[in-house]
């Protein structure tokens, strides 16, 4: 018995079809995972100093280190072993110095972290006084430092050890 002729011609149409969406299935592009993960700095700064002027071209602090980097969108800073010198109103400098430090995109607020030191200047018979704490937020334009970690001050004639300091 002889099939009539479309059905040969049928069955190849479906034979092709098939191979077709195969490879298709086999041979599409698969979309790569996205890239997450911090976005690239903008510019970063090796073995640099830094001066900050308040609102008034006056220091509000220097800083240095061996790098610095800056967020491309929030304009924040990351300083990797910074050493800072915050002057008093008596134009005495304040140093202080950490593992790591990150700046607002303003200025108004720096957050030290990681083995941080401020010293203060010596004053007349009290001597130099010393912070030493895991954390320290320091506000320049106010003027004012606190942590909410345990912090030792040390100066000529005390050590004081508590947590918190305003």
């Amino acid at each position: 018995m002889r099939l009539p002729g479309w059905i040969p011609a049928l069955v190849l149409l479906a034979a092709a079809l098939g191979s077709g969406l195969a490879l298709w299935h086999l041979y599409r592009h698969e979309e790569g995972t996205a890239l997450t993960g911090p976005p690239r700095s903008d510019y970063f700064l090796t073995d640099f100093e830094l001066v900050s002027l308040d609102d008034h071209g006056k220091e509000a602090f220097r800083v240095s280190g061996p790098l610095l980097s800056r967020h491309p969108q929030l304009g924040t800073i990351t300083i990797e072993q910074p050493r800072f010198l915050f002057p008093d109103a008596d134009n005495q400098a304040w140093t202080a110095r950490a593992d790591q430090a990150w700046a607002a995109a303003d200025g108004g607020e720096l957050r030290l972290s990681g083995d941080v030191a401020l010293d203060g200047p010596a004053d007349g018979m009290q001597g130099p006084l010393a912070f030493r704490s895991e954390t320290l937020e320091v506000f320049p334009k106010e003027r004012r430092a606190g942590s909410q970690d345990l912090v030792t001050f040390t100066s000529a004639h005390s050590i004081l050890r508590g947590r918190g300091l305003h």
